[in-house]
């Protein structure tokens, strides 16, 4: 299992040129919009990275597929108190280690940012949108709701692999 993923932002074209000078490493160019003007470049092959600005997220736990293709969502929990960083650690670990998983969840990761460990993230990878969105209106989604308003700097990103 990886122990950390890297992400960078561009265009298409730089984020390209990136994938090409690395054919050896496994990474996904994914995108924000249909347009394809909000791109992002995620190294999931657990080496150092190879980005001149990357983010890099440690990997706390994980369970599902290894599989990297369908619908990703990056949930980021951020400068939680202490007080509800451990709550949040515990609800995340529980919901991860002993949960069943919803469905049309193929993977989810419980990260924390390298440079600030009290930015939290889940990193989920879905069937579909759909499948996602069916999920944050179920009980499993439950106790991470307390932590989604703004003052918990809650905010997420939704993506979609682009292809060739």
């Amino acid at each position: 299992m990886i122990t950390r993923i890297s992400i960078t932002f561009g265009t298409k074209a730089v984020l390209e040129t990136v994938i090409k000078k690395y054919p050896d490493r496994q990474m996904l160019l994914l995108d924000t919009s249909e347009k394809g003007d909000q791109l992002a470049l995620l190294d999931v092959s657990g080496q150092p990275s190879v980005f001149a600005s990357p983010v890099h997220y440690d990997i706390k736990l994980h369970r599902g597929t290894a599989e990297w293709r369908g619908f990703f969502n990056f949930m980021y929990f951020n400068n939680l108190s202490p007080e509800d960083q451990k709550t949040f650690n515990a609800k995340a670990s529980q919901f991860v280690k002993s949960q069943p998983m919803p469905d049309g969840m193929r993977a989810v990761y419980f990260m924390k940012e390298e440079k600030n460990w009290s930015n939290n993230i889940i990193f989920s990878i879905w069937d579909s949108a759909d499948d996602y969105l069916t999920w944050k209106r179920t009980a499993s989604f439950t106790p991470f709701s307390y932590f989604t308003g703004p003052l918990n700097n809650f905010h997420a990103a939704s993506y979609h692999q682009v292809n060739g």
